[in-house]
């Protein structure tokens, strides 16, 4: 068993301890004694790689410093203890939040190890997304405004054969776009917020949006200038990104365990105090 003083240097180093993937080694030999507190090979092989994620340790001559450092820190702990500095409130909290991370971390790696994300699971979630995806994609300009009203008066100008373009440069509150006479591009589902592209896939090629649409940003008049087939990966195309297929599983990860946080929610009791 890891003893207090490990959980409090895997604090002090800003690692968060339950984040190392790799099991602590089995209890061996004692590789230092401080003070008839035993240094075990078990807890400097978990020490050790703590540090190694803040910089490689390769050499013996590395990993000798990196135990006089944890002979330093132990006597520094035992002092601590000696002056009751481990009985003081705001330390009792602290170690109590740093044991609750490790077993929350260890819980979550212990599940994801029981029951992994399969390459089956990431092909199935995969189709079921691509089967949900917009099949188009839309060439589209806008023209944004705090209020409706304004972008209403934007519109009659333009149903009137007002330039798209120049009233973009002129009165868009997105300055970026705007300067470009509105463009955004090439866009497809997923790349802006769903009620823009709601309104986006409403409109025709070369067609203006007769009403504005809201957004968390203002108000979108909207232009559709261009529309072509979206261009889908195949399963295989999409996984051969290393990142791209990472943060997939990843993504699957986060919902396995989101459903678990769910469930123990369910069956708990939970009483939140009021002030």
């Amino acid at each position: 068993m890891i003893s207090y003083r490990f959980v409090l240097l895997a604090l002090l180093l800003g690692v968060a301890a339950g984040g190392c993937q790799q099991k602590p080694a089995v209890e061996g030999k004692v590789v230092a004694v401080v003070n008839n507190d035993s240094i075990t090979d078990a807890e400097f092989q978990q020490y050790l790689q703590l540090r190694q994620s803040r910089e490689p340790i390769t050499d013996d001559t590395q990993k000798k410093k990196v135990l006089d450092e944890m002979v330093d820190r132990v006597l520094l702990a035992q002092r601590a203890v000696a002056n009751g500095v481990d009985k003081d409130p705001e330390v009792q909290n602290l170690m109590k939040r740093v044991r609750e991370n490790i077993l929350v971390q260890s819980t979550i790696r212990k599940s994801l190890e029981e029951n992994p994300i399969t390459d089956d699971d990431l092909k199935l979630r995969f189709q079921t997304e691509v089967a949900a995806t917009h099949r188009t994609e839309y060439q589209v300009r806008h023209i944004l405004t705090k209020n409706e009203d304004e972008a209403k008066e934007i519109i009659k100008e333009l149903q009137g054969k007002g330039d798209f373009a120049a009233l973009a440069k002129k009165k868009s509150i997105d300055v970026q776009s705007g300067k470009g006479g509105g463009t955004l591009g090439w866009i497809n589902q997923g790349m802006v917020v769903p009620e823009f592209f709601a309104g986006v896939s409403r409109l025709e090629k070369g067609t203006v949006s007769s009403e504005p649409v809201k957004s968390d940003f203002g108000w979108h008049i909207i232009k559709v200038d261009d529309t072509r087939p979206a261009k889908i990966p195949t399963f295989e195309e999409f996984m051969a990104d290393a990142q791209t297929s990472a943060n997939f599983r990843r993504k699957l990860q986060d919902e396995k365990i989101e459903k678990m946080m769910k469930d123990l929610r369910a069956a708990a009791k939970i009483e939140i105090k009021s002030e």
